[in-house]
């Protein structure tokens, strides 16, 4: 009898480890492909970013991480809003530009927020061509954040590592569907 729960259990735990085998395997696949054009880091930054959250382990396909990797982007850009709501109400800005810039910055986040809510219908819609429009919409706010600091304004942004990483979180779910859409399914 003893022998039998210990097959039972051992075949238990084989489908758990052989479970998460498959599952990283997808994370880790996509993440190739996206990365395949893309900076050095990005692969590695792809997989942690999607292995952090709890629910890749349940994706079976790219829908379910292109869900994995918006919802990511979502939390991630009203972070870094905070962040700047943060630096504004506490007058922690060097100038009255950098104030003025940080506010257009906040005015960016709540258009990259739109813009992932509506990527979030698209794939629950499963309309690529708006997604992938929706969150090319959703890259400008970190892009044009930074933007508004640099050049002829001489400005510092304080939120340029946030901004830098806020744009290569929403950069994942969108380069899955981009790839997807230039090469067809994996």
């Amino acid at each position: 009898m003893k022998f039998l729960i210990y097959i039972v259990v051992f075949v238990l735990l084989f489908n758990g480890l052989t479970a998460n085998r498959v599952e990283n395997s997808l994370v880790q696949r996509y993440c190739k492909k996206s990365s395949h054009n893309g900076a050095p880091y990005f692969y590695k930054f792809c997989i942690a970013s999607l292995e952090e959250n709890a629910d890749s382990q349940k994706a079976r396909n790219t829908d379910d991480l292109t869900l994995i990797g918006t919802n990511n982007a979502l939390s991630n850009l009203t972070n870094v809003r905070k962040i700047v709501e943060k630096i504004v109400n506490e007058k922690k800005y060097n100038s009255k530009l950098s104030k003025k810039l940080l506010k257009n910055c906040l005015k960016l986040y709540s258009d990259g927020y739109n813009a992932l809510t509506s990527a979030l219908k698209n794939i629950k819609m499963k309309d690529s061509d708006k997604l992938i429009f929706s969150l090319k919409r959703a890259k400008k706010a970190p892009s044009l954040c930074e933007m508004g600091f640099n050049g002829d304004n001489q400005q510092v942004s304080p939120v340029k590592k946030e901004n830098d990483v806020l744009f290569d979180v929403i950069n994942i779910p969108f380069l899955f569907n981009f790839n997807n859409l230039a090469a067809g399914p994996i």
